[in-house]
């Protein structure tokens, strides 16, 4: 049988954010506290949080490639270099 999903107020969410700016991990007493707190189980904060996690990661990793993008948009290629200009890859040819 499937669980029932939580639920959660916008109360309940603004303090569990503002709790995983402060720490992405909330463990022993702290776990316990919040959840009592938030009139939740210690198990629905402990998922929450593992849930948060995976989505700050998954926002980590797209800032990371959009920013990659970015910077190899704003490189010229090559192709895109005038002409008679060497690139600092390029090896210097000289006549002996």
């Amino acid at each position: 049988m499937k669980r029932v999903r939580t639920v959660f107020t916008p109360e309940q969410l603004e303090r569990l954010e503002k709790e995983f700016l402060k720490q992405q991990y909330m463990v022993g007493t702290e776990r316990v506290d919040l959840a009592a707190t938030l009139s939740l189980t210690e198990t629905q904060v402990k998922v929450w949080f593992q849930n948060r996690r995976i989505k700050w990661r998954k926002q980590s990793l797209e800032q990371k490639a959009a920013k990659l993008s970015q910077l190899a948009l704003a490189q010229p290629t090559s192709a895109e270099r005038p002409e008679g200009q060497d690139s600092e890859e390029d090896p210097l040819e000289v006549e002996v």
